[in-house]
């Protein structure tokens, strides 16, 4: 199994324009960002059903991600995760890790004391929102 690919090379084989990302995220490169199966002790930090996580250094998935990135299964929507993780990187490439992690942090805290479990606190998290509104965007080719 390869153990890291470019980021334009999934968006590629699943149909999407790497160019077309541009005006979306200006400060992030597909072809520059590496997607890599993160270590087993790594994944030990995630919650329960992550599987893929972006960090300022890259894209780290589960190896059952990269097996389906390899393999071409299910195209489109490992197109829209690499789209959805490309959208973190920008994320942190705009606000700084210090103003990315307290804002991305903070929300989840504050849902989470306003009563909400945690899928919940997580996805009301506003930069998950933005990043999933990135990946519903795309479609064959490039953005709608």
């Amino acid at each position: 199994m390869n153990v890291s690919a470019p980021a334009s090379d999934i968006l590629l084989a699943s149909g999407i324009d790497p160019a077309s990302l541009a005006a979306l995220m200006p400060r992030v490169d597909p072809a520059e960002v590496k997607v890599s199966v993160a270590s087993k002790l790594f994944r030990r930090f995630w919650a329960k059903g992550i599987v893929a996580v972006a960090l300022p250094t890259g894209i780290y998935v589960h190896p059952a991600v990269m097996e389906r990135f390899r393999t071409g299964v299910e195209p489109e929507r490992s197109g829209k995760l690499i789209v959805h993780e490309l959208m973190h990187m920008e994320q942190w490439r705009r606000l700084g890790a210090f103003r990315h992690v307290a804002q991305y942090m903070g929300d989840y805290l504050r849902n989470r004391f306003s009563g909400f479990g945690h899928w919940e606190s997580y996805r009301a998290i506003r930069l998950e929102e933005e990043a999933r509104d990135a990946a519903s965007r795309v479609e064959s080719g490039g953005l709608r």
